[in-house]
């Protein structure tokens, strides 16, 4: 009579899982085997076969590096292959208004996928569970601390840092604004909470803080380009004030709640030290929007004071007609 042999109970399903797990490291590993940079750098991380995570690298910093130079180019060939074009067919009258149509078209198209792809992201962390993370403090920690990342989510943070520190050499060889030393600051300030945000391992925060910040950009951009093209009062003022909400909305009551989270939390993470130079960071960052906001409040002012419709405020420093042949091959340099 043939022996029957019993399976130890639980063994069949440890065996699925461990054939599952495997299954799921090879389609990871698969993926990886992209060409081109990204396929590059998902080669080079250290990847959780079970979570689909990846955790921080010294090599995400070829990533950092490369597209600070891509994000130049790339700026500078959509500026002047397609914005300038299109602003010239629709309506621009000068080689001033030229170049401030491609600024800002170029930063209303990279905030629209920023702010898009941040929100995706925004919805992958623990922290989200189908609400508002700014309105429940304590959720800003949870899964603390966060040392690996879904790879959509690490892309787009390096990503953002990338640009930002691209966007320091922007306003070097930018015609120069009224506000430029605040745009430095605001820069400088921004570039160094990612910094924390990376090595305290709290990526969440600093996700939040990107889609609070971008959206009013977007709707700024918008209605500039706009009205470098002639469009009419009418129409720019009402995006004016759409931006002006959203601006007040995300900049000081989503943000605020932010700072309030950490306020609030960090204490029991980090040392007193830590704890407030990050909070003295980001109060520097929410003085620099009122400052903005002043002068929000001041264009309002002078709008309906002179019945003229919506005029920056920052205007460059140069005069009116003398500025545009020194901006136009500024942005032929880059």
């Amino acid at each position: 009579m043939a022996a029957h042999h019993r399976q130890p109970v639980g063994s069949h399903d440890h065996s699925s899982r461990e054939k599952g797990l495997a299954n799921n490291y090879n389609q990871v590993m698969t993926q990886q085997h992209r060409k081109g940079l990204l396929g590059a750098m998902a080669r080079h991380q250290i990847v959780d076969a079970v979570t689909q995570t990846v955790e921080k690298s010294w090599n995400d910093l070829y990533f950092l590096f490369f597209w600070i130079v891509a994000f130049t180019f790339l700026r500078a060939a959509v500026m002047t292959h397609v914005l300038m074009p299109l602003a010239r067919r629709w309506g621009a009258t000068s080689e001033r208004t030229v170049v401030r149509f491609a600024e800002q078209g170029w930063i209303c198209l990279y905030y629209s996928c920023s702010w898009s792809l941040g929100m995706y992201c925004l919805q992958l962390t623990p922290s989200w569970n189908n609400y508002f993370i700014w309105f429940h403090t304590d959720q800003f920690f949870d899964s603390y601390p966060l040392t690996a990342l879904p790879l959509i989510t690490k892309y787009y943070y390096w990503l953002q840092f990338s640009f930002w520190l691209q966007q320091m050499f922007v306003l070097c060889i930018e015609a120069p604004r009224k506000d430029f030393l605040a745009m430095i600051s605001h820069h400088l300030v921004t570039a160094l909470l990612i910094i924390a945000s990376l090595v305290l391992n709290v990526t969440t925060f600093g996700n939040a803080v990107f889609v609070a910040m971008d959206l009013a950009d977007i709707v700024l951009a918008f209605g500039k380009c706009l009205k470098y093209i002639g469009m009419s009062d009418m129409v720019c003022d009402p995006i004016f004030a759409c931006f002006m909400f959203i601006w007040i909305y995300t900049r000081h009551f989503l943000y605020g709640h932010i700072i309030y989270a950490w306020t609030l939390h960090g204490g029991e993470y980090y040392s007193r030290t830590t704890h407030w130079s990050i909070i003295g960071l980001l109060m520097v960052l929410q003085g620099l929007m009122f400052f903005w906001l002043w002068s929000i409040c001041r264009i309002v002012y002078k709008m309906f004071a002179s019945k003229g419709g919506v005029v920056d405020d920052r205007s460059e420093d140069e005069g009116e007609e003398k500025a545009p042949a020194h901006v136009h091959h500024a942005i032929q340099r880059k």
